[in-house]
């Protein structure tokens, strides 16, 4: 067996980014293994169950990133600020800063929706969850700690949008900044 061309977390890497870019019915799986310098049949070869598959994998190493990087960071015994501030640097560094499209967006359009809807649903369940219990340990009521969590998510994926519509990242790290701040006060 000939060793990979590149690793599986490399190539899922660079297929995240395309995927964040174009969509489910936008990207072929001929750019998908362009970008990691493979051919159709190899991307076969990894994932048998085809585009399905592949994208049902990134979108799991997704929410990985996502769960380690914020979610978990928000569940840790430490000092409040410090978890605050590490989950949303984290959150910038995520999205690079609002540059990079988010992924959970892009495959709800089209037929991504059908396909990926209820893991995305579950997804940002999860994130609702960790900031809905980071207000409850500010001392806020669940109701309002719940609206809190609903209205950040709502608030940093409009940002991810309109900065790109404005051609101004400063948007979206000004939202980030404004929740993070909320979160302080």
């Amino acid at each position: 067996m000939r060793p990979q061309k590149i690793s599986d977390n490399q190539l899922t890497e660079k297929m995240l980014e395309v995927l964040r870019s174009r969509g489910y019915d936008g990207s072929s799986l001929n750019e998908l293994a362009l970008v990691g310098g493979l051919k159709k049949a190899s991307l076969y070869h990894r994932y048998p169950g085809g585009k399905e598959e592949l994208v049902q994998s990134v979108l799991m190493h997704y929410k990985a990133l996502v769960s380690a990087n914020v979610l978990q960071v928000l569940s840790k015994k430490k000092k409040t600020k410090k978890k605050i501030q590490s989950a949303f640097s984290n959150i910038k560094e995520i999205y690079t800063d609002g540059q990079s499209n988010c992924l959970y967006r892009a495959l709800t359009l089209e037929s991504g929706l059908d396909l990926y809807g209820p893991d995305i649903a579950s997804q940002c369940k999860e994130w609702i969850q960790a900031f809905e219990a980071l207000g409850r340990d500010l001392g806020y009521k669940k109701k309002k700690a719940k609206k809190l969590a609903l209205e950040g998510l709502i608030k940093i994926q409009g940002a991810l949008v309109v900065s790109r519509i404005f051609n101004d990242l400063q948007i979206f790290q000004d939202t980030v900044d404004e929740i993070q701040q909320g979160y302080q006060s």
